[in-house]
């Protein structure tokens, strides 16, 4: 039984090492490996009598927030509504089933190290390569007539900036933690060419918002951490220079970036007024605020906006209506009221806390509080909640299982008592 207990951990935790390179090929994979991480998982800690890993404070209370939001899409009497919310627990007891998997399988967090190196590598190669021949290497072809992309082995899916900027953080998590490990003989030149070739991908991607994220990343670590503040000189710089004649040579980059956003802003000449983001945004939110006012307090249930918005008397602007209103805070507001929304809002704030917490102890002690580990980790979950961007659909599997991902190593980091310096 011991046996069969180790090897069920062992092909949990190839699985746990496949999600990155899974999520690239679509949620369905994902998805897959996590429903089996997650009844494996299940299955050892009962086999195990190790129940208690689910017996503390904040698992119950997830629980009972999910339990809100189920009973909340019950009582919407939408069947879509309701298959998002029953569900939405897996989420958190597969970041628990990624704590249980890196702390019984040390090598874990080393071998995810070497596939992230080499999935960001490849996907700078293969962003260079789209961009200069109008196709990937392995020959597929993606054209978007209204807005300049690079997607690379996403295909059709626009989320390769997406991919690149959100996990870049525990990639440098990664190279942080096992800086000992590298097989560089100097241990920052790994980590400054990453953040160029990261930065160059997300560039080439056209997506302005994690281009953005990307850059507030740099400046959460740039104010966290003293051994990140010096090592960052030369990748600030490069990756200024690289925007700088990226933009100026390249029409379709210059258009993306800088001129869309222009006129989307509502900051050219031709435009009566500013627009929140965009003036299709704003009407995004506009149906939101009025899907809040109508029920403030639980919302309409989780994916409901996609439903409310199709109808004729919910009207507000022409392409306004979508599946989801592009901004977690909105969507929260709209679809889980006042209760979801202040959940979001006090996660993130209480990482802004942390951040001033420990730029505070820099300045009075001249040295840092947290960790480089746990400052990326946290520098993931700021730029995620970061509430004044566009976002993904909150309850979307493929974005859940990026969200939750390394709140398992987080968890570990806790655990180890490796948070705090």
């Amino acid at each position: 039984m011991i046996i069969n207990q180790k090897k069920i951990i062992y092909f949990l935790s190839y699985l746990l090492l496949l999600i990155p390179l899974a999520l690239i090929t679509g949620p369905f994979l994902p998805d897959l490996f996590l429903v089996v991480i997650i009844i494996g998982f299940i299955t050892i800690i009962f086999a195990q009598k190790k129940i208690e890993i689910l017996d503390n404070i904040y698992f119950k209370i997830y629980l009972i927030i999910c339990l809100i939001l189920s009973l909340n899409s019950f009582l919407s009497n939408n069947l879509s509504s309701l298959q998002s919310s029953i569900f939405y627990f897996r989420f958190g007891i597969f970041a628990l089933a990624c704590y249980f998997l890196i702390n019984n399988n040390q090598n874990i967090l080393k071998n995810l190290l070497y596939i992230f190196i080499i999935i960001y590598f490849a996907l700078f190669i293969d962003s260079i390569y789209q961009y200069f021949f109008s196709k990937n290497i392995l020959g597929f072809v993606y054209n978007n007539e209204q807005n300049f992309r690079i997607t690379s082995f996403f295909g059709k899916d626009e989320i390769l900036g997406s991919y690149t900027a959100r996990f870049f953080p525990v990639l440098l998590f990664l190279l942080t933690y096992f800086h000992n490990l590298i097989f560089f003989k100097k241990k920052n030149l790994l980590k400054i060419i990453l953040f160029i070739t990261s930065f160059v991908v997300v560039l080439l991607s056209g997506e302005r918002t994690s281009l953005a994220l990307y850059i507030i990343f740099i400046i959460f670590i740039l104010f966290s951490s003293y051994n990140y503040r010096k090592l960052l000189l030369v990748p600030l710089i490069a990756c200024f220079i690289i925007f700088t004649i990226t933009t100026l040579n390249s029409e379709k980059i210059y258009k993306r970036i800088v001129v869309s956003t222009i006129n989307q802003l509502g900051l050219d000449s031709k435009s009566e007024r500013m627009y929140i983001f965009s003036k299709t945004y704003e009407g995004h939110y506009k149906i939101a605020l009025n899907m809040f006012l109508e029920k403030p307090f639980f919302g309409h249930g989780a994916k409901m906006f996609r439903f409310y918005c199709v109808k004729e008397e919910n009207f507000v602007d022409f392409n306004a209506c979508t599946t989801h209103p592009h901004n977690f805070y909105a969507q929260t507001l709209a679809e889980t009221g006042i209760v979801g929304f202040f959940i979001l809002w006090s996660l993130f704030a209480f990482i802004f806390y942390l951040f001033l917490k420990n730029l505070y102890f820099q300045i009075i002690n001249k040295s840092q509080l947290i960790s480089d580990e746990s400052l990326c980790l946290l520098g993931f979950y700021f730029i995620t909640l970061f509430p004044f961007l566009p976002s993904g659909n909150f309850f979307n599997n493929w974005l859940s299982i990026v969200n939750y991902y390394p709140l398992g190593f987080l968890i570990y980091l806790i655990k180890k008592n490796k948070f705090y310096v």
